[in-house]
């Protein structure tokens, strides 16, 4: 399956790249490389944007058939609440439950659907709980943590 055959706001993850090895290193370069995830942002006539790890990037819709992805979306995984995430482990969110102002103040701090985030530390009693995403420390209450679903959990 490739990029240019998924539904849009999906995350998957790339599998290979394929076609003239100029084009797949310059996609390699632009992030595309074998197991990074990849959303799909906007499709239309001929122009796309894709995230690419943290990166959106614009691309002629013809790349798309050169990445091919796993069949497995990030949808399908085990998922967890942010809260329940034993300390030291990392995974990536899938959903911010909640509406309005609060899911809003969470995803202006960076938690948006498919960030990779690892599990600092819990305070003593719990809250609040330290969260290291996109390169900087952030600190959540255990409520806005308990809003967060999170799959493909590993133990660092």
């Amino acid at each position: 399956m490739n990029l240019s055959e998924v539904k849009l706001n999906q995350t998957y993850f790339i599998k290979s790249l394929k076609g003239e090895k100029e084009i797949a290193k310059h996609l390699g370069n632009l992030g595309a490389k074998k197991g990074e995830r990849v959303t799909l942002i906007s499709h239309d006539k001929g122009n796309t944007i894709i995230l690419i790890g943290n990166a959106r990037i614009a691309v002629d819709s013809k790349l798309l058939e050169m990445i091919e992805i796993s069949e497995e979306a990030l949808k399908n995984q085990t998922e967890v609440l942010l809260n329940h995430v034993p300390v030291g482990s990392s995974g990536i969110v899938t959903a911010i439950e909640g509406a309005g102002a609060v899911k809003r103040r969470l995803m202006d701090m960076g938690i948006t659907r498919g960030t990779k985030l690892f599990i600092r530390k819990v305070a003593p009693l719990g809250d609040p709980v330290e969260i290291h995403l996109r390169g900087y420390e952030l600190t959540l209450r255990r409520e806005e943590a308990a809003l967060i679903h999170i799959a493909n959990v590993e133990k660092n």
